[in-house]
């Protein structure tokens, strides 16, 4: 048997630069809302706290502006942007659409290897819920989507998805202790997965449907409490 030459090729991977792993922290403790919903985000303080320069850390918050997840007001600098409840809403129909051709076009494209690999995010999923640990499952949603968008087959979808889910993603950590949202989900994952595992497009883009829908309702009637959540929560290191 000839070996192929992808068989010895390696693909290089380069390390992030200094600001790309800001960017990943800072996109983190926005999520997770280490940094609040309107709160400035210091240059100078950043700069600190990561013991970089000033300019790797305004690349850092240009590139958060790209996402929104970050706001540039003129004169006063940059805050962490914070989204109305409509806007939230509108966020939340924009999603629907976009995952419901994700999940369906998953379900029609994937390969039996992504598939498995969104099964076991399935999984992971359900023993996150079993063990009522929000930061677990929020994680193992986030790896299911990331297979998804794998196997959809569409790099432009992928872009805007990524973009919306950046905005969405400190909404939905928080969302997820409301309403059994962790039972609900975890149920509509397995009946999805199983869809997907049918290869069943119609059904896929039915049940990616109604969850986006469950998930969107829970967010608006419990908005204000999970606003209010966001200022309770971890404040950002202090820099002395």
């Amino acid at each position: 048997m000839i070996a192929k030459r992808s068989d010895y090729v390696k693909v290089y991977q380069r390390p992030p630069t200094v600001s790309e792993s800001i960017v990943q922290q800072l996109k983190e403790d926005i999520i997770k809302g280490v940094y609040l919903p309107g709160e400035r985000m210091k240059i100078l303080d950043l700069a600190k706290r990561f013991g970089v320069s000033q300019t790797s850390v305004r690349e850092a918050l240009k590139v958060l502006q790209k996402s929104d997840l970050v706001t540039e007001i003129p004169r006063k600098g940059y805050f962490v942007t914070e989204l109305s409840l409509e806007e939230l809403m509108d966020m939340w129909k924009i999603k629907e659409e976009l995952w419901s051709l994700a999940f369906s076009w998953f379900a029609e494209r994937a390969t039996d290897e992504q598939i498995r690999k969104a099964k076991e995010c399935v999984h992971q999923f359900r023993g996150a819920y079993l063990e009522n640990d929000v930061d677990k499952a929020f994680e193992a949603n986030f790896a299911l989507t990331d297979v998804i968008l794998e196997g959809c087959g569409s790099r432009k979808l992928v872009s805007l998805l990524q973009s919306i889910e950046d905005q969405a993603k400190r909404y939905r950590y928080l969302s997820l202790e409301y309403e059994d949202n962790l039972r609900v989900s975890s149920q509509y994952f397995a009946e999805l997965i199983r869809a997907i595992e049918k290869r069943n497009v119609q059904k896929t883009e039915q049940l990616t449907r109604e969850y986006i829908r469950f998930s969107g309702s829970v967010l608006e009637k419990n908005y204000n409490n999970i606003i209010s959540k966001m200022r309770k929560r971890p404040r950002a290191p202090v820099i002395q």
